[in-house]
């Protein structure tokens, strides 16, 4: 199976890289509807950290994967990524009643709303994001090495 020999790769990077190619070729054949739990878990994650590192929370919010939003915070507990969490879910937060609108044009205006008013609070959040000191490739890996058997 190639994500037991992506988990048997030394360097974690790579051993990340090869399963999220698996998961997101997966996802472009079958849809993301039909990951499984846990394939869905990691898609979300390696989706976070890419939007994240490309632009922080304005480049999530902007983009389709801002649409997972609610199943990335489910991710991050699922790796038992604590601090990030808490910095993602305090970004939902500020959307009106905690719920990010799924529609891509509704969702970036109202990130873009609250981006007008909330400048500092979410150029710290990206901050915090960033020095939460949590390592999502190393936190993944450990959850796909015990949830091995639900990708399929």
């Amino acid at each position: 199976m190639e994500i037991q020999a992506a988990l048997e790769m030394a360097d974690e990077t790579d051993a990340f890289l090869q399963i999220t190619d698996v998961i997101f070729d997966k996802k472009a054949e079958l849809g993301y509807s039909d990951l499984s739990a846990a394939e869905k878990s990691v898609y979300c994650i390696d989706c976070l950290s890419r939007e994240m590192e490309n632009g922080g929370f304005g480049q999530l919010f902007h983009h389709d994967s801002g649409a997972l939003i609610q199943d990335m915070l489910e991710a991050l507990e699922k790796i038992r990524a604590k601090r990030t969490h808490a910095v993602v879910k305090q970004v939902v937060d500020y959307f009106p009643k905690g719920v990010v609108p799924s529609d891509e044009d509704e969702r970036m205006e109202a990130f873009d709303l609250l981006a007008s008013e909330l400048v500092d609070e979410i150029a710290e959040c990206d901050d915090r994001f960033h020095g939460a000191g949590e390592n999502l490739v190393e936190l993944t890996l450990k959850f796909v090495a015990k949830n091995v058997s639900q990708f399929r």
